[in-house]
């Protein structure tokens, strides 16, 4: 009932704190519909929410807050640019060169197959350096808005 009068309020911010807690996923839907068409109205939407991949598919911008101060704020893609994205490569030939590059991280080599992290901003040498033994499959996959707030809370989890 809240969420209904909120939408139904004539303000310009809309301030949602945890607004799906309850719903079931036909309502998520109906809720993800009812943000949409209101960002598209030109209503900002303030969600604070723990469903991050709600989160990542609902909002422009994104503020990771750790013991009430925000430690990370941007979009996602800028979020992301901070961070590793993880690749995942099926080649022709022996994969050369890789645990040399700077920015690599967990490397996996088995056979011709390929899984690593890499830093973004060295993301251009390692495509290089797969594409000279000859790429067969590629997969390159971004960071998660998960896996962004688990580096800021990494030492929390490992602790438990």
């Amino acid at each position: 009932m809240a969420l209904v009068a909120a939408f139904a309020s004539d303000v310009d911010l809309l301030i949602l704190d945890e607004p799906t807690s309850g719903l079931d996923p036909l309502m998520e839907e109906v809720f993800q519909r009812c943000v949409t068409e209101e960002r598209e109205r030109g209503r900002t939407v303030l969600l604070s929410s723990h469903l991050l991949s709600e989160v990542e598919e609902l909002c422009d911008r994104v503020s990771i807050i750790r013991k009430g101060a925000t430690v990370e704020s941007g979009s996602l893609a800028e979020l992301r640019h901070l961070t590793r994205t993880s690749v995942s490569a099926e080649l022709a030939g022996p994969p050369g060169g890789l645990a040399a590059l700077p920015g690599v991280h967990d490397l996996d080599v088995r056979g011709h197959r390929v899984r690593l992290q890499v830093d973004n901003d060295k993301l251009d040498a390692v495509l290089r350096s797969l594409s000279e033994s000859g790429v067969r499959s590629l997969t390159s996959t971004p960071p998660t808005l998960e896996e962004l707030f688990l580096r800021h809370y990494q030492d929390e989890v490992t602790a438990r």
